[in-house]
């Protein structure tokens, strides 16, 4: 029930387009003309016409079986199968009575459709129903025991029942009915005593309604209703205000009543989104919000502890700046900027259990770039905001200095033609990192800055330069490549590759400049065997794609291990690395109803690494499709490195079964991973990733499930969903955790998620609620959403 009001509340406060009959005197004109097959003078002034009775009278036509027109009090009268068309305004009934001296209509049995993209000409051609429900675009549709024009092109309507999309015109799913209605074409409608009814059923009643009509008129949103273990219950109420064709403004007050625990706001607070597109060029959207969050103020370096006498926390806000620009000759600026006040708010207000607390950044960049036929070049500032700790945006409070791109420079020429079979390309970096204020990264001696535990020698935070710790740094990389492709005897391609990369260093602090160089070979060789199998629809296609890569960096010059800032610095080992990938991968295709499906899928891709003597990580693919059911499964194992605790570095299959095609399914996963995969650990020029460090538990720590987030975590989830033929949705879903399983063998349900939507049978509004357990602090979250077609989504 709460849904259906929040459905009626959208679609009688939000803007939207419903084109309407303006001027009467073209609607219904001084001179009426009525033709038949049959013609009937019935008395002094009136007139019957029988069989394919037609009367016309301004841009307004009748058809009916019998009309009887009275040429003294000028009114018309028609019977069976009649079809009216107002303007862009069409209509059906059974019985109508037209009185053009008073402008007025009476009608039994009748339904009226607004069109678009139809002349009123085309429509009044138009001889039946049946084509004139089909021709245009039905913009809304009503029914009316009657209706008058007034002056100014405004009318009345009596006993209304108004649909506003594109609904079945003759029984539509849902209605908004009415005792009476005032409309005023392109400005708003007004309705007295409206109910919602859905399949007949009333679910919603108000005194008085107002519609606006013209487009992105001002207005009230409808109400967002969302609630989550970290603030509770949550309700806002957005006002939108248009500024003109390009500017729009949304002003959202709203209320957290928050919940107990340290996480969490509780208290009144605004949003402001305003939102412009000037030119085609020019687009972009400022969001504001700010709150006065009356929960105590915490200790900024544990959210857990509150400081001595706790006041309220005060105001507090974030912003999300997006702007795009086109300047012309290939020239574009873009900018993504999203600030927290306090470190903590970003938790605070993410209900995705613990999720708040694995982020260490927000990032924010602005670009400046020029995108030519053949390369690319950029400017970037980019700024990073620490969010794992409390500290104030704005202030002088000590934190730990945070680097950040000022600016980095960048020019891409992509792989271009040289002659003959060689192709080139380039990649150059100016890139600068440095605190906002000052130049030091002030770890201290082991590198690490962490408020709660300083360095035992006092070097962390002392303001000086101490060996360990990181300083602003310049440094420009260049990278050009060169590869040649040949094809040998028709069945092979192959594609050697070498690369150099020079990078310079400028340490600001200490000025002392480093370089680092070395180059790089590689040769690719792959073919592609395939072959089908049957005929026509059955015929199968079964392809072999076999491939192997090798990779070498013979040796590093210059500082050989710089200090670790970025990818580019871990890019290759001190000593460099020979490394190869043998890849056998094959794929069995089938045919569909839009082109091509994949039936199954088979990959095996070992790796070598010929320096150390040992194999890599091994990975591998499984896809098979039968018939309703599909599995696959994924897997990485690593059993030759040394001093590797974890041999399965990862390990993923998922099964799904669509026990009724388009109606019931349901699927079920598991996955078994590390703390981070190879595709994060690898670094940019190698094949094969480092191997993983041992899992040492520190001190022989808790096993509290804050305390396993690097820990192995085996993770199933069970799904299942339901889509009935009346547009009604169902989903489950629910995820169990198992964590650290060598020491701790933590199993819990980590998550529930409800998700319930509905849509009418027209596609033209659709409404969406879920549930979601999460594990503390978040607990629970849930929201309620509806999407109206050409109003847009209302709610979370």
């Amino acid at each position: 029930m709460l849904g259906l009001v929040l459905l009626t509340l959208a679609l009688t406060t939000s803007s939207g387009q419903l084109g309407l009959p303006t001027v009467p005197e073209d609607v219904l004109g001084e001179e009426v003309q009525l033709t038949g097959d049959v013609r009937v003078v019935a008395g002094p002034g009136v007139v019957t016409a029988r069989k394919n009775a037609v009367l016309r009278s301004g841009t307004s036509v009748i058809r009916a079986e019998e009309i009887t027109y009275n040429h003294t009090t000028r009114v018309a009268e028609a019977h069976g199968n009649v079809l009216l068309v107002l303007s862009g305004l069409a209509g059906f009934a059974d019985h109508l009575t037209v009185d053009l001296r008073t402008r007025s209509l009476s009608a039994e049995g009748a339904s009226f459709v607004q069109k678009q993209g139809v002349t009123p000409e085309v429509l009044a051609a138009q001889e039946t129903s049946v084509q004139l429900a089909q021709v245009g675009k039905n913009v809304f549709s009503f029914t009316t025991k009657g209706f008058r024009l007034l002056e100014g092109g405004s009318y009345l309507l009596e006993e209304s029942s108004f649909t506003p999309c594109d609904c079945n015109v003759l029984a539509p799913s849902w209605r908004i009915s009415a005792r009476s209605a005032e409309v005023k074409p392109g400005e708003s409608a007004s309705f007295t005593a409206p109910t919602v009814r859905v399949y007949g059923v009333p679910v919603f009643w108000l005194p008085w309604l107002y519609l606006p009509l013209a487009e992105r008129a001002s207005g009230l949103l409808m109400p967002e209703v969302t609630g989550s273990g970290l603030s509770g219950f949550q309700v806002d109420q957005p006002l939108f205000l248009t500024l003109g064709r390009s500017y729009d403004l949304t002003l959202i007050p709203g209320y957290a009543f928050g919940n107990e625990g340290p996480l969490g706001v509780r208290g009144p607070r605004l949003a402001t989104e305003f939102r412009y597109a000037p030119t085609p060029h020019i687009q972009g959207r400022l969001w504001l919000r700010l709150l006065y969050d009356l929960k105590p103020e915490r200790d900024p370096l544990d959210p857990d502890v509150l400081v001595p006498d706790a006041k309220p926390r005060g105001l507090r806000g974030w912003g999300i700046l997006e702007h795009r620009q086109e300047l012309g000759s290939g020239f574009h600026a873009r900018a993504d900027v999203t600030l927290y006040s306090d470190g903590f708010l970003f938790a605070d207000t993410t209900p995705a259990g613990g999720l708040g607390r694995s982020y260490y950044y927000v990032p924010s960049t602005a670009t400046l770039y020029h995108r030519g036929e053949n390369d690319h070049a950029g400017l970037t500032l980019a700024y990073r905001q620490d969010i794992r700790w409390g500290h104030p945006l704005l202030g002088q409070a000590p934190r730990p200095p945070v680097f950040h791109e000022l600016p980095t420079l960048r020019y891409a020429l992509p792989t271009v033609p040289l002659f003959g079979p060689l192709t080139g390309s380039v990649e150059v970096e100016l890139s600068r990192l440095s605190p906002l204020e000052g130049r030091l990264g002030d770890e201290g001696t082991d590198g690490v800055f962490w408020p709660p535990l300083p360095d035992a020698d006092g070097t962390q935070g002392n303001g000086r330069f101490d060996p360990g710790e990181r300083q602003a740094r310049t440094r420009l990389d260049v990278m050009p490549r060169l590869n040649a492709t040949f094809d040998v005897g028709g069945l092979l391609r192959l594609t050697p590759y070498l690369a150099l990369r020079e990078s310079l260093y400028l340490h600001e602090v200490t000025r002392e400049t480093h370089n680092r160089a070395y180059g790089m070979v590689g040769v690719y060789l792959d073919t592609e065997l395939s072959r089908v199998f049957g005929e026509g629809a059955s015929a199968v296609r079964h392809s072999l794609m076999p491939s192997v890569e090798l990779r070498a960096v013979p040796r590093v010059f210059g500082q050989r291990a710089p200090q670790v800032y970025d990818e580019v610095d871990a890019a290759v080992p001190p000593d460099g690395f020979f490394q190869g990938l043998l890849a056998l991968r094959q794929k069995v295709l089938g045919r569909a109803d839009t082109g091509t499906r994949e039936l199954g899928r088979l990959d095996l891709v070992p790796g070598v690494d010929f320096l150390e003597r040992r194999l890599g990580e091994t990975s591998g693919r499984l896809l098979a499709v039968m018939g309703p059911v599909t599995a696959e499964a994924r897997g990485r194992l690593d059993l030759f490195s040394p001093q590797v605790e974890e041999r399965l570095t990862q390990l993923s299959a998922r099964i799904g079964w669509s026990i009724l095609p388009n109606m019931l399914d349901v699927s079920a996963g598991y996955e078994r991973a590390l703390a981070s995969s190879e595709q994060v650990r690898r670094s940019i020029d190698m094949l094969l990733a480092p191997p993983l460090p041992p899992q040492v538990p520190s001190g022989g720590g808790s096993c509290a499930s804050d305390a396993l987030g690097n820990k192995p975590i085996d993770r199933v989830v069970l799904s299942a969903g339901a889509r009935l033929p009346f547009g009604l949705n169902l989903g489950y879903e629910a995820e169990v955790q198992r964590r650290d399983p060598a020491r701790c063998d933590v199993v819990a349900l980590y998550s529930q998620t409800l998700n319930v939507s509905y849509s009418a049978t027209c596609d033209c509004w659709r409404l969406n609620a879920y549930a979601r357990l999460l594990p503390p602090p978040a607990n629970f979250d849930f929201g309620v959403s509806v999407t109206v077609l050409n109003l847009g989504t209302f709610g979370r």
